[in-house]
């Protein structure tokens, strides 16, 4: 598809076997642990087929990164 799928977890946690997490598409590629802010298009019950359907997923996200992992180490 061209661009890359980031998965999100704020560690808000849900009911125990709920995925918390929050899908979005990106020409940017975070790194894990980096703190992002990002801004896109959000979409409810997106169904690309092929078994690829969301419930809540952001697209075409612009992201920034606040804090990176790697200037903490």
């Amino acid at each position: 598809m061209g661009k890359n799928w980031v998965h999100i977890q704020d560690g808000t946690g849900g009911k125990e076997g709920t995925p918390t997490e929050l899908v979005i598409t990106t020409n940017a590629l975070p790194n894990p642990g980096d703190v992002i802010a990002i801004e896109g298009t959000l979409y409810a019950d997106k169904d690309f087929g092929a078994g690829y359907k969301y419930d809540v997923i952001i697209e075409n996200s612009k992201v920034e990164t606040l804090t990176s992992k790697k200037e903490k180490n």
